[in-house]
């Protein structure tokens, strides 16, 4: 079997996650990941045996008291593992990692069934007390992603031959017998198993994975099934589709990945429609995604933002980045990263959120979701396993492949080591305090000296740029698009970015009318009771023309990422903290605060959230 990449696209992306790129990342977001390592993935399997022992245990009596998703959580767990794997080069997590697939294998069935159901349900049966439909197919999908991860990563094809037994029996049991993947219900769930086909077509070439693929796109059509693709070109936003769910965002990553295999522009099409209509309605000032676990058509919805969500709209953000190329979109990974994701992180690295709501309080998800916890499993649930795979997710998006070079989109202190397209490695090494200061030192050594492009993301938040490199200023400077580098980079060589980090905001409307969000950079600021006298029911209004924040020390535990003073209209102080920080003691928060003299502004695609700088209005 061959563990190499097969040719299969016919229209490559734009830009393209880089394959074995190594990260050490320092700083805040460093700290973050290091430790969800330590806190998180090294000592849940063996606090939680049932991640794996469910499997075994499948056809034994009595049958387990698992819950329509439970396959889920290996796969998930293993997704967001390799991720931190490629963060942190640890061989610890490795060696788990390595354990962990090993441990599939064997828990595999002799078919290639690879999930904790009995064989009698197995794919299409129902839960327990015979209420509600079975997502076993979608526990198979997430395997199956992190088996693809696993082998992308190392080319163990001991990983790929496991993913390969699993799909080998979902086309027996459809494919092959004629039944639709909708049958088993609860579809957008169980069709989201068309992005591993698509995937593992593109790994393996396989015909039959992407005839696997084209026939659950066909069972999209399928009433009550989401009918994606046509109500994408039929200009439908996605909140009014049939199944606007959160977990339906899997399956359009299967649109992107068909735009490529095929080349047919419905499909890109499709998936821009889609991603478009999700970020005008449905992202929050937090860069999250849902309301209440589904698309509404409106980002002030005070409901339930569940981490998952966020995690799902990062994940086809970053297609919609390799699709397009757009530096807005990269725009919206940061700010979803360093606020929604964050935001759902306990800084200890111990706890994910549910929700991680615009207003309110941090609750962890165990408390949220406990009635997802089983015996072997305590501290398992869905966002708990989900949750790490939004910070992982850096090492796809931070820097890219392109066909001239190499794309930056994260700034943040580290280093990253990457292979451009003609093999020779670079080491890019930043210097910064990004996101509190706006002044990035990115030092370019290249193994060899060559020509390349090196291409800078200019946030469209960042109205002022300069960028210099071996203190030669370049020209050309626009917010909201990439600078193109194109020179013979030696080692050694210095580009000096410096961004605008003064204060944007965002107008709020129904439920948060005659409310602003600010921002400072990327970052969201919101109020802490824990930093102010004031309470949450009596904040004051501010008016944000000449705003201008004063940095407040904090020398108490639990410090914030970033803490600044205001003056509100009535005389009072207001004292803000970065949205990641806020809540974090258990203190109440809010994001949305009052303020005075602004008019709301339509929804811009060049300029998608900070749609108002102070001064501009009265």
């Amino acid at each position: 079997m061959s563990t190499t990449r097969v040719s299969v696209t016919t229209v490559p992306p734009v830009f393209e996650k880089p394959q074995y790129a190594r990260f050490s990342l320092d700083g805040v977001i460093g700290e973050r990941v290091r430790a969800c390592v330590d806190q998180w993935f090294l000592p849940t399997p063996d606090a939680n045996p049932a991640l794996v022992e469910m499997f075994r245990h499948r056809d034994r009596q009595p049958r387990q008291d698992l819950l329509p998703w439970s396959g889920e959580f290996v796969g998930k767990y293993l997704t967001a593992a390799v991720l931190h794997w490629r963060l942190t080069d640890d061989d610890r997590l490795r060696a788990l990692i390595e354990r962990l697939v090993r441990e599939l294998g064997e828990v595999q069935d002799a078919d290639g069934y690879l999930g904790p159901h009995p064989r009698s349900d197995r794919l299409t049966g129902k839960v327990v007390n015979g209420q509600g439909d079975l997502w076993d197919v979608w526990g198979h999908y997430h395997c199956m992603l992190g088996l693809l991860a696993w082998h992308e990563q190392t080319d163990d094809a001991a990983a790929l031959a496991v993913c390969r037994r699993a799909a080998d029996l979902v086309c027996r049991s459809f494919l092959d017998a004629g039944v639709k993947v909708s049958i088993a219900g609860a579809q957008e769930m169980n069709q989201a198993i068309i992005h591993a086909f698509c995937l593992l077509y593109e790994r393996t070439g396989e015909p039959r994975y992407l005839e696997m693929a084209r026939y659950i796109e066909q069972d999209w059509q399928t009433p009550p099934s989401g009918d994606y693709l046509r109500t994408a070109l039929a200009g439908q936003p996605f909140s009014q589709t049939p199944k606007p769910r959160w977990e339906s965002l899997h399956d359009l990553q299967a649109i992107a990945e068909l735009s490529f295999i095929t080349g047919d522009d419905s499909y890109r099409r499709a998936f821009e429609h889609i991603w478009w209509s999700i970020l005008e309605g449905d992202r929050h000032n937090t860069g999250g995604f849902s309301s209440g676990e589904q698309a509404t058509g409106n980002p002030y919805d005070p409901r339930a933002i569940e981490t998952c969500c966020t995690v799902a709209w990062a994940a086809l953000s970053v297609d919609m980045l390799r699709m397009t190329g757009l530096s807005t979109v990269a725009d919206e990974i940061e700010l979803s990263t360093f606020n929604g994701v964050l935001g759902g992180q306990s800084p200890t690295g111990r706890w994910w959120t549910y929700n991680t709501p615009m207003d309110g309080v941090r609750k962890a998800s165990a408390h949220e979701i406990v009635f997802q916890a089983r015996p072997g499993s305590p501290e398992l649930n869905c966002c708990s396993v989900n949750g790490p795979r939004g910070l992982g997710m850096i090492g796809e998006w931070g820097v890219m492949i392109t066909t001239g070079g190499l794309v930056v989109n994260y700034y943040g202190p580290g280093t990253v080591s990457v292979a451009l397209p003609s093999g020779n490695a670079v080491e890019l090494t930043q210097d910064t305090r990004y996101p509190l200061d706006g002044t990035v030192q990115v030092t370019v050594t290249p193994q060899q000296t060559e020509s390349f492009v090196l291409e800078l993301r200019i946030p469209h938040w960042s109205a002022v740029t300069t960028v210099a490199v071996n203190g030669s200023t370049v020209d050309g400077v626009q917010p909201g698009t990439y600078l193109s580098i194109d020179r013979t980079w030696k080692s050694g060589d210095r580009i000096t970015l410096v961004l605008d980090l003064s204060l944007h905001c965002w107008v709020g409307e129904r439920e948060c009318a005659d409310k602003v969000s600010l921002y400072r950079g990327p970052l969201l600021l919101a109020y802490d009771q824990r930093y102010n006298s004031i309470d949450p029911d009596d904040l004051p209004a501010l008016r944000v023309a000449g705003l201008v924040g004063t940095p407040v020390a904090w020398n108490r535990p639990l410090p914030p990422w970033l803490l600044l003073r205001f003056a509100a209209t009535d005389g009072r102080e207001l004292t803000l903290c970065d949205f990641a920080s806020a809540g974090m003691a258990g203190t109440p928060y809010r994001s949305w605060l009052p303020a005075e003299g602004l008019a709301p502004v339509p929804f811009s695609r060049t300029a998608p959230v900070w749609n108002v700088r102070p001064g501009s209005h009265a």
